[in-house]
């Protein structure tokens, strides 16, 4: 006895053609892939401050805002920006925290502790240091979050970003999927 099993015929090309985006869609990434990366190029000149409050660095001499609305509730958005600075007081020091002033809430905290970096602490007051500051934090809210590096002073001192005014700094937000 014979038996027949008829099936149909496709081209494995063709399938293969259609599995392969020019863009991934965004349910195609897998956890811990990169959904989007937001860049800005920013100039490091002219800011400075002595604020002992929580104080958003200046928007007209060295914008570090950044916009970045993520596609995923709960995924991880990662901020990064390195910057040359001066504190001319020997006991002084910085704190630095990222806050979102589109939060539904309000401004909030984007990081989970209170801060995200630190700079200048027992640093000689004539040494231009470079500082890096990378923080990242979990999507509460959809819709736009606007990024703001904010810094406080602690001791005393003038903390200034008057390095260059040539210099540009790499400003990036990344979103990665959980």
């Amino acid at each position: 006895m014979t038996v027949r099993v008829s099936k149909p015929e496709f081209n494995l090309r063709e399938k293969l053609t259609e599995l392969d985006y020019s863009t991934l869609p965004y349910d195609k990434i897998p956890p811990g892939g990169i959904v989007q990366c937001k860049t800005i190029y920013a100039p490091n000149t002219t800011f400075t401050t002595t604020a002992q409050n929580w104080t958003t660095i200046d928007h007209s001499s060295a914008n570090y805002e950044i916009t970045i609305s993520p596609k995923f509730l709960g995924s991880l958005i990662t901020y990064e920006v390195i910057f040359t600075s001066n504190l001319n007081d020997d006991d002084g020091y910085a704190r630095y925290r990222l806050v979102d002033f589109n939060n539904p809430s309000g401004t909030t905290v984007f990081h989970e502790n209170t801060y995200c970096a630190a700079s200048h602490y027992k640093v000689s007051t004539d040494d231009w240091i470079n500082v890096p500051i990378m923080s990242m934090g979990t999507v509460k809210h959809m819709g736009e979050h606007r990024l703001n590096l904010q810094v406080k002073i602690w001791n005393g001192g003038t903390l200034s970003f008057s390095w260059s005014g040539g210099d540009y700094r790499i400003v990036r937000a990344m979103e990665i999927r959980q």
